[in-house]
């Protein structure tokens, strides 16, 4: 486990959870290049990876955040994901959070036993003893502001009663990016938002056993969707109507002969197609999300650090999105998104025409460039029948209540959880006037863990444990017999950890799980038919082993390595279909076989300066199941899903290092983050350097003063690629800074 405690948090300011554990070696992040997403679609929401892996367990103080039910972060027609179905950084706010521990691998399987990568645990502040208010505010770059306020303590003079209250909101104007083809600055249109936070807790300890705790959270926003970062090197007039010509009519030959039809909404046939999704930003779209969740808590019994409790929750989660619009001749396409609709012009030009000739019926025809005044793009959209409003509503409902006892039975520490969880999923679509449809999703979950943690000697501790996991089929208004996932289905699966102290100096763990993950409704659509019929739930096994290691009083040395053999993974592959007597990308269950290693050093050079460095490596081998014939060809180019071509899709090698000082009142740091081994086909650049640093100084008892710098060196990169979209299409924000100051009283 790895944990980043208040006080960093409070040091380095961060202002989400994302910027909070980069650091962590092994773990990293799928971003699109902007805040916020839009429902259903992986490929433009934030994603977390632990050792390479999206199959990461989100909690709040133990508890799972995820629906059973829900699309929150799917794949589209026939591509699957892994992804948890949450985005880490609209859970709650920073001000709300004492610490966040990461565990990796299967010591997360207490928690789920689809917990493949491993767990986030956000734990929530507690109020104290003593009353303590704070303000912090903050600005600085593209109009970005931070606000946050908490206030704690006791009600009662025999201090049982403790309370903690925060608010927080953070706003920002349009972001900036580095292009990295070009090397041009570049303003990201549509990349504003803001989003608000609020947070209440109410402790009531009754005696040294016996608590009650409620909480509130409330997190919501409107973010900006630009959908892409545009492309410079084709953001100009005669590129723009060339990718809307090729698009709308076609490919002609030199003879001016019609070659190939239009539609070919991708970046691969249309270098810069993209750019085609900046028109987004003229008209108000966004995505926008309420979060309300309910957490009432009876602890009747601890021992040894152990806590049996009684819980029940109630969760509601509510999305927007504005996210695509419908132009008569110029957008929307049937829903594809593009910018661009169909055009009925698909005639062949006149021997003879000239390509001035062609580019003047262009600029006829089809939508003007929209990087002149967007009055004339406003005066097409109303020539072509004006704009309609495309808006989706989805509301989440999570209710449940879970049951803990844990015992210590002289060398043996027992804990046994029942959890029972409903799920619900509501969605209305409103796409044009008469066009309006309803689906309800239901799905019930319960799940009994029990495990033992074997005190076998003073230096070796053995943790086996038991899990029995049962999931009831989908209660959809709108399935058929053809759509996967349906099914209820249910799985006992198993773990064991170990550790062992060699000595004061040396300590080594071993942890090994079996993994059933449960296919969700809206993560794989209905497969080719062929292969297989349906698709089955994903199982596997998971195991890590590692080594700690002190080299004196101020160095200590850790190594893991983690191993995952999925013999049912889910994943989209060229398989040959005879229907289509062709390959075809399918939905299938495969062979996933994935490897990564981590190598942290921790080094105190003196009272002063501190260095925390690491090194990471994954790899994943994906193989087709027997029976199944894949395009030889096959390659990331022609595969529909990320997952089966990570390798290609992520850097090879990430390095870390962080380098603090601190003396008296001041306290700076610089976070570096060095990514290597990166293809080329789908990054801008083969490695990329990322240095974050800020600086705090104390001005007084209870008034501090800031500066916190991201991408110092404004440097171009991204973390993910669209094959629809092309290189460079989420290119991340470039250099920021915000100046602020915390007062406490």
């Amino acid at each position: 486990m790895k944990v980043i405690t208040r006080e960093e948090i409070e040091k380095r300011h961060y202002t989400d959870v994302t910027e909070a554990i980069k650091r962590i070696p092994g773990v990293t992040f799928q971003n699109p290049g902007y805040r916020g997403g839009e429902y259903g679609y992986v490929a433009y929401n934030n994603g977390v990876l632990i050792n390479g892996d999206s199959r990461v367990i989100i909690l709040v103080d133990g508890r799972r955040v995820d629906n059973a039910a829900s699309q929150r972060i799917s794949g589209s027609s026939r591509r699957g994901t892994k992804s948890t179905g949450v985005n880490l950084d609209q859970v709650t706010n920073m001000e709300n959070i004492e610490k966040i521990e990461v565990i990796k691998g299967p010591g997360a399987s207490a928690y789920g036993p689809d917990a493949t990568g491993g767990v986030i645990n956000i734990i929530t502040r507690k109020g104290g003893y003593s009353t303590v208010g704070t303000i912090d505010l903050a600005s600085g770059s593209w109009n970005k502001h931070n606000y946050s306020f908490s206030y704690s303590g006791s009600l009662d003079h025999d201090n049982s009663l403790h309370y903690f209250v925060s608010m927080n909101r953070t706003m920002s104007g349009d972001t900036e990016f580095k292009d990295g083809q070009t090397g041009d600055v570049i303003r990201l249109p549509g990349s504003r938002y803001r989003e608000d936070g609020a947070n209440i807790r109410i402790d009531k300890d009754f005696d040294k056993k016996h608590s009650l705790r409620l909480w509130y959270n409330h997190k919501s926003g409107r973010d900006g969707y630009p959908v892409a970062t545009p492309s410079a090197k084709y953001w100009n007039e005669r590129d723009w109507y060339r990718i809307l010509f090729e698009i709308v009519v076609g490919r002609y030959d030199s003879n001016h002969k019609l070659t190939e039809k239009g539609q070919w909404w991708t970046d691969q046939r249309q270098p810069g197609y993209h750019n085609v999704y900046l028109t987004r930003y003229m008209y108000d779209i966004s995505n926008d999300f309420n979060n309300n969740d309910w957490d009432l808590v009876y602890t009747f019994n601890k021992d040894k650090g152990m806590e049996s409790f009684v819980r029940a929750y109630y969760q509601n989660h509510i999305y927007r999105g504005r996210a695509a619009f419908q132009f008569s001749k110029f957008g929307g396409g049937g829903g594809n998104g593009a910018g661009v609709g169909y055009d009925e012009y698909n005639n062949t030009f006149p021997t003879g025409t000239t390509y001035e000739q062609m580019y003047a019926w262009m600029k006829e025809h089809l939508a003007p460039f929209p990087g002149g005044d967007k009055k004339a793009m406003d005066e097409w959209v109303a020539k072509t029948g004006g704009v309609s409003p495309v808006t989706d509503w989805h509301r989440e409902e999570n209710n449940g209540i879970e049951l803990q006892y844990a015992k210590s039975l002289g060398k043996h520490d027992v804990i046994a959880d029942f959890n029972y969880d409903k799920a619900k999923n509501y969605t209305w679509r409103n796409r044009r006037a008469g066009d309006y449809s309803v689906t309800h999703l239901s799905r019930d979950t319960i799940t009994g863990y029990v495990q033992d943690k074997i005190h076998v000697s003073d230096k070796w501790d053995v943790t086996p444990a038991l899990r029995y996991s049962h999931y009831s089929s989908f209660e959809n208004t709108n399935s058929s017999d053809t759509q996967q996932g349906k099914g209820k289905t249910s799985a006992l699966t198993y773990a064991l950890n170990t550790q062992y102290m060699f000595d004061d100096t040396m300590s080594m763990y071993f942890g090994w799980t079996r993994i059933f993950r449960p296919l969700r409704e809206g993560d794989y659509s209905t497969a080719n038919g062929e292969y297989p019929n349906m698709l089955e739930d994903e199982e596997g096994h998971v195991m890590t082993i590692g080594l700690q290691k002190l080299l004196g009083n101020k160095t200590s040395i850790g190594v893991n390595y983690n191993w995952t053999d999925m013999t049912n993974a889910v994943a989209t592959l060229p398989i040959w279909s005879t229907r289509l007597n062709d390959f075809a990308a399918t939905a299938v269950n495969a062979r996933e076989k994935k490897t990564a290693f981590n190598i942290t050093l921790d080094h105190q050079f003196n009272p002063h300066v501190t260095l925390s460095a690491s090194y990471d490596h994954m790899y994943d081998k994906w193989s087709a199941k027997d029976g199944m014939r894949i395009d030889p060809n096959w390659g990331y180019v022609s595969a529909d899903d990320i997952n089966v071509q990570i390798n290609r899709l992520r850097p090879a090698n990430h390095y870390a290092l962080n380098l603090s000082y601190e003396n008296r009142k001041l306290y700076t740091g610089l976070l570096a983050n060095w990514y290597t081994g990166n293809n080329t086909s789908a990054f801008t650049s083969r490695q990329f350097l990322l240095l974050d640093w800020n600086i705090n100084y104390q001005v007084a008892k209870d008034f501090n003063v800031y500066m916190v710098v991201s991408n110092l060196t404004n440097q171009s990169y991204e973390t993910t690629y669209n094959a629809r979209n092309g290189i460079g299409s989420a290119a991340m924000p470039g250099r920021s800074f915000v100046i602020g100051a915390k007062y406490t009283f």
